[in-house]
């Protein structure tokens, strides 16, 4: 079962909106300057003694996630609004 191409709009529009709230939040609450700090972090832990082509294929499947879990994040949200529920908090 396809999906048309407004609904895979829509959900990328609900996505990024979600994304912005998010950001908007943890700058509020005064993190933004320490997330580069974090990925840093945790990218040199990660990265340290691992061979490129595995450090690649599993930023891969991370992306690969990544963009299921805001799929789906974005059809939830759309399912709210189209039913008139209240956003998901």
């Amino acid at each position: 079962m396809g999906r048309r191409s407004n609904e895979i709009r829509d959900d990328v529009v609900l996505a990024g909106r979600l994304l912005v709230h998010a950001l908007e939040e943890v700058r509020r609450r005064g993190w933004l300057p320490w997330i580069p700090v974090a990925a840093a972090v945790v990218a040199g832990l990660l990265l340290r003694k691992r061979p490129v082509e595995e450090v690649a294929n599993r930023a891969g499947r991370t992306a690969e996630r990544a963009l299921r879990v805001a799929g789906a994040l974005a059809a939830i949200e759309r399912f709210r609004q189209v039913m008139g529920r209240r956003r998901a908090a």
